[in-house]
């Protein structure tokens, strides 16, 4: 008999114990009912779309990172769930994975997206609008089909325009030079787009207490390594966006990552991509698996995204990759006031720019 867990999103419950088919880990099984109520988005809705892409053009063919839906058709019930699954498969296995400085990955360098292709987008298989309605809870759905309407009318949501940072998910988005610098206690990962960086620790700390935690832009992330695998858990993060035109996420968005380099020569997969430098390293990308939990969600979100390593071991190849200390503010319609402030406002109109409530709100952004 399978039993299975439910957790309460806002319009549905999500099931676990169905058996795990990437991680083959057994993690949900606890007393309740038989499983007779899993039905999988993509079995309800068969024409939501078939065809993996990651970018906004192309598809895209993995090494290592899975399509599947981590945790069974229907996934796992909680970020904390898949999370601990991998945890207790790395230990099952003598993990986690101790690191010393020597023994970390070697992720130096420059990463890029595929310009080719457009920017790196985390809809994935239901990419197109009707998958992505069949995604979300009912509520949810009235939102993002105002939100597009507002879009097509050239008056999109998007942070990013009112100089503020990409929030996450979306950090994984746009374009620019990444860079990673590995610790064996801290992983920081860098994006040239705003200037962000993410922190991920890996010392065994867990996330800041619920009255500690506070509502930020990249949130706050834990991970542990196994082997060459970056495991990463993020919550605490603002209310924002899954990307430009896609759904929002609220602020009780968790996300389960994981992170690893890979060879696509050695798996025999010859791509044409083009990136900010010009030349990629072939045998050299990274892939990262993501799975997004949030309320909005009647089931999590899963897709592979992927980075190329720009290659400078030429004197040349050198001159083409020069990463920009990203400046918003001097390609934006701000001005300086009589009172010598800057302001895109008059004195007294500016509202609080960093609360969701501000680029939300129709009456001041893209008009």
């Amino acid at each position: 008999m399978i039993l299975h867990h439910t957790i309460a999103f806002k319009y549905a419950a999500l099931t676990i114990g169905c058996g795990s088919i990437l991680y083959f880990v057994n993690v949900g099984a606890v007393e309740g009912e038989t499983d007779n109520e899993c039905i999988p988005l993509s079995t309800k809705y068969p024409d939501m779309g078939t065809s993996q892409s990651v970018s906004a053009n192309t598809e895209f063919s993995t090494v290592w990172g899975s399509f599947e839906l981590p945790g069974g058709p229907c996934g796992f019930a909680s970020a904390e769930v898949h999370y601990n699954a991998l945890l207790e498969e790395a230990r099952s296995r003598g993990g986690p994975t101790m690191h010393k400085p020597e023994t970390l990955p070697d992720w130096n360098g420059h990463w890029g997206t595929d310009i080719n292709a457009g920017e790196v987008v985390i809809a994935g298989i239901h990419s197109n609008r009707e998958g992505v309605f069949a995604r979300l809870t009912p509520a949810a759905q009235v939102v993002f089909r105002h939100d597009l309407e507002m879009l097509d009318a050239g008056h999109g949501i998007d942070p990013i325009s009112l100089c503020l940072p990409l929030n996450y998910p979306r950090w994984f988005t746009p374009y620019g030079y990444r860079e990673h610098f590995l610790t064996p206690g801290k992983s920081l990962l860098g994006s040239e787009m705003m200037n962000e960086f993410r922190r991920i620790f890996t010392d065994g700390r867990p996330h800041p207490s619920d009255e500690w935690m506070t509502k930020e832009w990249l949130g706050y992330s834990i991970g542990f390594w196994d082997n060459d695998i970056l495991v990463v858990w993020t919550r605490g993060v603002k209310e924002g966006i899954m990307t430009r035109g896609m759904p929002r996420l609220t602020d009780q968005l968790e996300v389960v990552e994981r992170w690893r380099k890979v060879d696509p020569v050695a798996a025999n997969i010859d791509l044409e991509v083009g990136t900010m430098g010009g030349t990629h390293v072939p045998d050299q990308r990274m892939e990262i698996e993501i799975t997004l939990y949030d309320l909005n969600l009647v089931e999590p979100w899963h897709t592979v995204a992927a980075f190329y390593k720009e290659d400078d071991s030429t004197d040349e190849l050198k001159q083409q990759v020069w990463p920009h200390q990203w400046d918003c503010v001097s390609g934006s319609n701000w001005y300086m006031t009589d009172d010598g402030v800057i302001s895109q406002y008059a004195p007294g109109e500016k509202p609080d720019i960093t609360d969701p409530d501000f680029w939300f709100n129709e009456k001041y952004t893209h008009e």
